[in-house]
């Protein structure tokens, strides 16, 4: 990884392809000019038509402010976001994490601190959303919703029709296998190409059970350690899903959006993934699919459990700006900031199937699955999601080592030695 970022760092600079906030431009007749640097899956036609929804608002409510944009998705974004960061190239204004997925930036001072703003609008949001994101009360981005990583969407049509209920344990699950894989159907769809989708969105919901909040609040800062049971037997239990045969065929080399097709079109029983997914289930699944999709957590682990039926749950992403803005173009960077977190645009992500983060009247004529999102959301305890509270650079260990874990080439202990040694070594926290 470190490799990587050296050579695409040099590529930035040799080709003059990077940002600089010197080429703002904040003039009276032209209005002002931002480089902006977004996290957009550009193959998905569902995001990218919802995305030119919400630029045609933009431009119409702020014709003096021009966002220039490059997009990039899943790990290319961090590893070129990181990469300006070295150059000292960032762009004006970018997507960001409220954790440490993006902490090479936000906890590296390159981040301007938003709280004079926010401090203006926080009470037309979620407590959970304007919640201080650095040690000093410090807001780096203004999330646009408050998110769950892990939902077990559920097909209770194909349960009913295997003859199955929903199990109450894991062992019930993995007994299930066999009935649900004879009839032609995947038992859990999931795609882990990229690696951080079996930590965000399911193992972090099995430490919440196996170890809790103040577990892993005592492992990041080393009063305990990822070599503890609480770590490795959230592990096992990948292990034990994937020795059975329960995840799509394939789950490692599987980019992401293969699950999301598997369940959608009613090939899979069970499909895990985060709450955001619901807008684009919305578009994908047929228009009674409210009847028979249920929102529910992985069952209940053998033994007792920190935070029992628990998710893991987390402010969301937002827009953040970079630390050299002062003055007019600040605040021009700011609009854009509250633009796609606050209430105007909000309204038109909430017409899409979002939950946003202020609190707005939803739309009468909101789709039942977004109804079952909010419920899931306000009923459902959560713990930690741990690229969030974990050092980024830390992921480039934990998620090839859990990979090659399924790959059976690694045990849990050996992961969990491996990541605890990382940690101790290098993470912030420590």
């Amino acid at each position: 990884m470190r490799n990587g970022l050296i050579i695409l760092t040099c590529l930035l600079v040799a080709a003059g392809a990077a940002f600089a906030t010197g080429e703002t431009e904040a003039g009276s007749d032209d209005g002002i000019t931002l480089q902006a640097y977004h996290y957009l899956d550009l193959t998905n036609e569902i995001t990218t038509s919802n995305w030119d929804e919400l630029m045609a608002g933009w431009e119409a409510a702020n014709p003096d402010i021009t966002l220039e944009f490059e997009f990039l998705f899943n790990e290319p974004y961090h590893d070129k976001l990181q990469a300006m960061a070295v150059a000292g190239q960032l762009p004006d204004v970018m997507f960001l994490w409220p954790g440490k997925r993006t902490g090479y930036v936000t906890g590296a001072g390159l981040i301007k601190d938003l709280s004079p703003w926010v401090d203006e609008v926080a009470d037309q949001f979620a407590p959970a959303a304007v919640a201080p994101q650095g040690p000093n009360g410090e807001m780096w981005e203004l999330p646009e919703q408050v998110t769950a990583t892990h939902v077990m969407f559920t097909n209770a049509q194909l349960l009913d029709e295997l003859g199955l209920e929903f199990p109450a344990t894991v062992e019930e699950l993995i007994a299930q296998g066999d009935t649900i894989r004879d009839a032609g159907y995947i038992p859990i769809a999931m795609d882990n190409g990229d690696g951080w989708q079996m930590q965000s969105t399911f193992l972090s919901a099995l430490v919440a059970r196996t170890g809790g909040r103040d577990w892993l609040d005592a492992a990041r800062t080393g009063s305990a350690s990822f070599e503890d049971d609480e770590f490795v037997d959230a592990l096992q239990v990948i292990v034990d899903l994937n020795d059975a045969d329960m995840f799509s065929p394939g789950v490692n080399q599987a980019a992401y959006g293969e699950a999301l097709t598997a369940f959608s079109t009613g090939q899979a029983v069970y499909f895990i993934d985060g709450g955001w997914r619901t807008n684009e289930l919305v578009s994908l699944m047929p228009e009674d699919a409210y009847t028979y999709v249920d929102y529910n957590v992985f069952p209940a682990l053998s033994g007792s459990e920190a935070i029992p039926a628990s998710s893991a749950i987390i402010a969301g992403t937002g827009i953040g700006m970079n630390a050299e803005l002062e003055g007019e173009i600040a605040d021009a960077a700011w609009e854009w900031i509250y633009f796609f977190a606050g209430p105007v645009g909000s309204e038109i992500k909430a017409g899409q199937g979002w939950l946003p983060a202020v609190q707005i009247a939803l739309p009468s004529d909101i789709p039942p699955l977004l109804s079952q999102l909010a419920g899931f959301l306000n009923t459902t305890p959560g713990g930690y999601v741990i690229d969030g509270v974990m050092d980024a650079e830390g992921m480039g260990v934990l998620h090839p080592a859990i990979q090659e874990m399924m790959f059976g080439n690694k045990t849990p202990d050996e992961v969990a030695a491996e990541y605890e040694a990382w940690v101790a070594a290098n993470d912030s926290s420590r």
